[in-house]
């Protein structure tokens, strides 16, 4: 068994979004994406199931042709090929799981 200790990891840029691959095996791909207030992450698709749980902060989530709320405590799931992004309305850490991974 392995701990991560996500607090430690959180790193921010005013460049845009931080995205750090914690797990990236044919299970599953995991990152944790670190957002400021305004960055985004455009609407994409994935052939797998994608997990997506706000640990911090506040975003706008687009799910398929909606937009949904999420903060601390939200998990937002996806549909293989289910459109998906995120914009941060206050800085945001998001944990995305993507299962199986397609890119193995």
């Amino acid at each position: 068994m392995e701990t991560i200790d996500l607090n430690a990891l959180k790193k921010f840029s005013p460049e845009g979004p931080v995205k750090q691959f914690l797990q990236d095996t044919p299970e599953m791909k995991m990152a944790l994406l670190c957002m400021e207030a305004g960055q985004e992450i455009p609407p994409h698709g994935a052939p797998a199931r994608v997990m997506m749980q706000v640990l911090d902060g506040e975003g706008e989530f687009t799910l398929g042709n909606k937009k949904r709320k999420g903060i601390a405590g939200n998990l937002l799931l996806c549909n293989p090929d289910e459109p998906h992004g995120v914009r941060a309305v206050t800085r945001l850490t998001v944990l995305a799981v993507v299962a199986p991974n397609p890119g193995h």
